[in-house]
């Protein structure tokens, strides 16, 4: 993932939501990656061309999504826990939807592997059609998430954070992306 949050001297430095939600843009990308491959799954089992695209957007969950996660965990929400109730808005619902994508992305790749190794036959026919269970449910669960936080968590940041509050989370990003950036 670019390193979003990191800005030329010259440049207004972007808002933390404006960062978060350029990362969610590519994370959609990595979504329709994910959906096309998942359409291209045959019924006899899966080509090599299609798990390569399938296993691309697994790691880029484990990696990018990983640094993203923990941006909005350990730097954005501690700020915005002092504006919401849980009657208004759940941080801690956000945070089980990131836990809820870690375990599904674990039995995805599960699945994964078990179709690079069965080639042909009902086995094979079936453990496709549990990768792409398990890819849709990723790509159904992921997509509401943005939705929830474009529309209504990053709406809330924006009107309650106050400069200095943004610039340390923006401090914050910065040392997560340079402790955590996937190495290539």
């Amino acid at each position: 993932m670019p390193n979003a949050s990191k800005s030329s001297p010259e440049a207004i430095p972007l808002r933390p939501t404006q960062i978060l939600r350029a990362e969610h843009r590519l994370i959609d990308e990595q979504l329709n990656v994910l959906s096309g491959a998942l359409r291209q799954l045959g019924d006899r089992g899966p080509n090599p061309e299609v798990l390569d695209r399938i296993e691309s957007v697994a790691r880029y969950i484990d990696g990018e999504m990983a640094v993203h996660h923990k941006k909005e965990e350990d730097c954005l929400f501690p700020f915005l826990e002092e504006f919401l109730t849980s009657e208004n808005l759940r941080l801690d619902a956000r945070i089980a939807d990131h836990e809820d994508l870690n375990i599904m992305n674990t039995k995805f790749k599960e699945a994964l592997g078990e179709c690079r190794e069965l080639k042909s036959g009902k086995r094979a026919s079936f453990t496709a059609q549990m990768l792409r269970g398990y890819g849709l449910y990723i790509v159904h669960l992921v997509r509401e998430h943005l939705l929830k936080e474009d529309q209504i968590l990053f709406l809330v940041a924006e009107e309650y954070l106050t400069a200095n509050q943004e610039a340390e989370i923006l401090k914050r990003f910065a040392a997560i992306e340079e402790a955590g950036a996937p190495r290539s």
